[in-house]
């Protein structure tokens, strides 16, 4: 199968890794106190006999120039890798060792392996348009389901069905969703999942207001499609909120617990679906029915005065929320600049939440959560221009800032477990 990596195709890349040597370290805590410049150690450049494994990987902006940092296992050697092509960003699926992303340029789907040597290219599949609005593994297999909209001309969603074990492209299909609704007539996919041979999807539409303003109908809506057939089997609106879940490779907003009930959150805010009379809140499908809970609702805004962006499940019917300070910022256009992001630890029986002990954040979106058992591994950039992967343990509640890369930072985007 025909590579594009870039402009023109090719067969195999492979991205050396700059490691760790003279001038390269990290500042790391392992023994669960406060972490300090006096604490800070240079890493030993990696040898033969103790080879580098990447088991965690950092996704890094430098005044708009991205890089990978790779972590090992112990979370005290790092690594660098550059990225395959200039218009390379964040918005990729990792998994299992094999990281996925739509090039801008060419539509191709690039399936790449994360090695001690870096990034390979092994192989792409074409798509229509350039991005990735939602992405879900079927029945935790190598099965990745994808969808997109195209924005040419009248909305349309088109659905992938791919084989990542032998990469290839199993199914294309259009999605039928309505293109518009009244006036509204840009469609966003919030959520995507697979279940019972059935493919549930969340939705909803905005209309520009202005050249550089927006709004979004308030009101969520859910279908229910057969997965051979993609034929309709059931249509539910809701309005208790707007703009049901996001972009998930650009950041997570949805968990399934230990017993299969689904939970989601919405994202009326100024940063998503600007639809901010509404609550950004949390919501619930339980296992086995087609139907969003309509007993079931977390008031996010109002427990905590503001908007969210960001929910992972943790397990034990807990999970973290990534929230905004209103009074922090002007408007949109300095809101992914301030340190205003709290961490809220939710309890999804009670609807309780409580602010970990974290410094403030910022970056209106990211994916920079990973967990080991009852350790939090958070990425965070903070107003002392630190750029650090802080742990919390779930069980004592304390915060420890854990590993700060001596490198030059501007924002930690992701923070993902390769294996």
């Amino acid at each position: 199968m025909r590579l594009f990596t870039c402009s023109s195709p090719t067969y195999f890349i492979t991205l050396c890794i700059a490691f760790v040597a003279a001038g390269l370290g990290v500042s790391c805590n392992t023994s669960g106190g406060s972490s300090d410049s006096d604490s800070e150690q240079e890493l030993l450049a990696p040898d033969t006999n103790n080879p580098f494994v990447p088991a965690y990987s950092l996704f890094a902006s430098k005044a708009g120039k991205n890089t990978f940092i790779f972590i090992d296992s112990s979370w005290t050697r790092i690594s660098t890798a550059p990225i395959p092509h200039a218009e390379f960003n964040r918005e990729f699926i990792l998994r299992k060792g094999h990281l996925y992303q739509v090039n801008p340029k060419t539509d191709y789907l690039i399936q790449y392996r994360i090695g001690f040597d870096g990034l390979a290219a092994l192989d792409s599949i074409q798509l229509i348009n350039d991005n990735i609005e939602q992405y879900h593994w079927k029945n935790d297999s190598d099965t990745l389901l994808i969808c997109n909209v195209v924005h040419a001309g009248q909305e349309t969603a088109r659905f992938y069905e791919i084989d990542t074990k032998n990469f290839s492209l199993l199914r294309e299909a259009e999605l039928p969703l309505p293109a518009a609704v009244n006036d509204f007539d840009i469609l966003s996919l919030g959520l995507l999942r697979y279940q019972n041979d059935k493919l549930w999807i969340a939705y909803a539409y905005s209309k520009m207001l202005s050249r550089t303003a927006y709004s979004t109908i308030d009101t969520m809506y859910y279908r229910t499609l057969d997965f051979a057939s993609l034929r309709v089997l059931s249509e539910q609106k809701d309005t208790r909120s707007a703009n049901p879940g996001g972009i998930n490779t650009i950041q997570s907003y949805s968990g399934t617990a230990e017993n299969g009930d689904f939970y989601f959150m919405s994202g009326p805010g100024i940063a998503a679906g600007n639809a901010m009379h509404l609550p950004t809140a949390i919501f619930r499908r339980k296992h086995g029915t087609e139907q969003v809970d309509q007993q079931f609702m977390i008031n996010v805004s109002e427990q905590i005065g503001n908007h969210a962006y960001g929910f992972w499940y943790l397990g034990d019917n807990q999970a973290l929320v990534r929230s905004e300070q209103a009074d922090k910022f002007a408007d949109f256009s300095n809101h992914h600049l301030v340190h205003q992001f709290d961490y809220f630890l939710t309890d999804l029986r009670s609807g309780k939440m409580a602010k970990l002990p974290l410094p403030l954040d910022k970056g209106t979106r990211k994916e920079n959560l990973v967990q080991q058992g009852n350790d939090l591994y958070i990425a965070i950039d903070d107003a002392d221009d630190r750029h650090s992967v802080w742990r919390y343990d779930l069980n004592s509640k304390k915060a420890t800032r854990y590993l700060s890369p001596k490198l030059s930072i501007d924002y930690l985007l992701r923070l993902d477990k390769i294996r």
